[in-house]
């Protein structure tokens, strides 16, 4: 069985899962960083940060090769992933009474 590590990324750095997971294949690691996602931003939401929003999990391989990179904002319920794409959007937008 193949293994996998996340690592996460928060704006520069990197910290790296040094101990891995053994799972069958590339879509139950991604499955299981979902759920560490979703556990760490319970925690960042309780304990009122906001700065995830750049935060992403990086998969592995056994190599070191990156297989896929899930941005922690992707892991939220879709109806919430969907209205903080529309609000990241609007705050991007420059504002027509400027």
């Amino acid at each position: 069985m193949p293994r996998y590590y996340c690592h996460i990324r928060q704006g520069g750095q990197i910290i790296e899962d040094s101990e891995g997971v053994d799972l069958p294949d590339i879509d139950a690691a991604r499955d299981d960083a979902l759920h560490g996602i979703r556990d760490l931003l319970s925690e960042a939401v309780r304990q009122g940060k906001d700065d995830w929003l750049d935060d992403a999990i990086i998969i592995a391989d056994e190599t070191g090769r990156e297989l896929m990179t899930i941005p922690f904002i992707e892991a939220l319920p879709p109806r919430l992933y969907k209205a903080m794409l529309a609000v990241l959007s609007s705050a991007s937008k420059p504002s027509r009474h400027s």
